[in-house]
């Protein structure tokens, strides 16, 4: 089996793990990692979110009050960066550090951390519990037939609109609406006013930015690789229509150019928020932030609208995916770290305010409640619509993709680069993709 650069660099990193675990110094007799005389124990808490910002200070103490014999040590760069966050990961696994709760900020992640044992199985506790995950959350998170973490957030697309320049284009709030008729608004809302263009739409330069339409709305299929991971699924007609759409996005100018979302490596924050683009297809996580925050005030109210479909009649599907939240095999504190996961995963979610939450039991119209009056700026959050899309959208969750999913990005932005800047047709860029990934898919059975 040929094994990828990611994964050589994470299996040298457990292996440096086992060796550390080996020769490190035993602590004195009776005494064990995180616990205090008094009975306290200590976990720890491993993401990359701001604490304060985020409002985990808040979850935290009242986690800590409800649960007096368990600390909570909260552990992060602050730096709202997953990826950098997966490097201190290992390395902290790598050197020996105790770690008790880690986040992860999609399946693919978590499953690549499973597959060299990094992560404790959940169903004992699940089961000792009586928690069905599947009548819990949204969010399946099993991989194969056994659980490995809890989702936190249900983080589900959906298209973020400039009010203001919905109404100036003279267009209605869709509460149904096809590719095609998202790609007439970008047109009809695009506008060029003392030397510079405002753009209908923007699509950042994530690579499933390419293939949206079967990344964000199809269930099945929705990966590089069909379900079971054997087979190349870019030759599809969802993979096709994305292309299309975003070579379309070009022709008319009602997208930002690739060229510049590359070159100046632009951000979708501020091509939004400076209303540089007047719409964005995005996750549910960035809510909160069209109220405002103390970096970037809001200045213009947003309305939402439920992802297009391919057609017409076609079912509101969004695939949802989210933060998940595991325990360290190695963990010393095992039990209070699932008591963590599972109070936070239900109740302290709420509480935080900031996302909307996996867990079915949450009151929807409370979640968003709490989420506007978190904002600076409430009244720029319209309550009505955003509540139509979250009741009306079908939560589905893809099948997880497979642990060296980087390198089939990689390769297809390589291909969708070529098309986007250097005039490849279409039919060259999927054969290519496709051709290109099935040799990676085989190279690794």
């Amino acid at each position: 089996m040929v094994t990828s650069k990611w994964n050589r660099v994470l299996i040298i990193s457990a292996l440096t793990a086992l060796v550390g675990a080996g020769c490190s110094s035993q602590a004195p007799e009776g005494a064990n990692a995180g616990s205090a005389a008094d009975g306290t124990v200590t976990i720890k808490l491993h993401n990359w979110y701001p604490k304060k910002a985020d409002n985990w200070d808040v979850v935290i103490a009242e986690f800590e009050k409800k649960h007096p014999n368990i600390k909570v040590d909260f552990v992060s760069a602050e730096d709202n960066n997953s990826n950098e966050y997966y490097k201190k990961l290992d390395l902290a696994a790598a050197s020996g550090e105790d770690l008790d709760v880690v986040m992860f900020s999609n399946m693919t992640f978590l499953n690549q951390r499973v597959k060299l044992g990094m992560m404790e199985p959940l169903d004992s506790y699940l089961q000792k519990e009586g928690v069905d995950l599947a009548e819990e959350y949204t969010v399946n998170t099993r991989i194969g037939d056994k659980t490995y973490g809890l989702p936190g957030k249900a983080n589900q697309p959906m298209v973020f609109i400039n009010e203001s320049h919905l109404k100036e284009a003279g267009l209605e709030l869709p509460k149904s609406w096809t590719w095609d008729e998202y790609m007439q608004y970008a047109k009809a809302m695009s506008k060029e006013e003392g030397g510079k263009k405002r753009y209908g739409t923007y699509f950042h330069s994530w690579a499933q930015n390419a293939y949206f339409i079967s990344n964000i709305g199809q269930p099945v299929g929705a990966n590089l690789t069909t379900d079971d991971g054997t087979k190349a699924n870019v030759d599809t007609p969802f993979v096709r229509k994305s292309l299309e759409l975003r070579l379309q996005g070009e022709k008319e100018g009602s997208a930002t150019p690739y060229s510049e979302v590359v070159s100046q490596k632009l951000n979708y924050r501020p091509q939004y928020f400076n209303q540089d683009t007047s719409m964005i297809m995005m996750g549910s996580f960035l809510i909160p932030e069209t109220g405002g925050t103390e970096q970037v005030p809001a200045t213009f109210k947003t309305v939402f609208a439920p992802i297009p479909t391919m057609n017409k009649d076609d079912k509101l599907i969004g695939n949802v995916s989210s933060d998940i939240l595991g325990i360290y095999s190695k963990s010393k504190h095992k039990e209070e770290a699932y008591t963590f996961i599972r109070w936070f995963t239900t109740e302290g979610i709420v509480l935080q305010g900031k996302t909307i939450p996996s867990w079915k039991g949450a009151n929807l119209n409370e979640v968003v409640d709490n989420i506007i009056a978190g904002s600076k700026t409430p009244e720029m959050i319209d309550k009505e619509s955003l509540l139509y899309v979250l009741e009306n959208t079908e939560l589905a969750t893809p099948a997880v993709a497979v642990p060296y999913h980087a390198e089939l990005e990689k390769a297809f932005q390589e291909e969708f680069d070529k098309m986007m800047l250097s005039g490849q047709d279409i039919d060259t860029t999927i054969n290519n993709a496709q051709t290109r990934i099935q040799k990676i898919i085989d190279s690794k059975q």
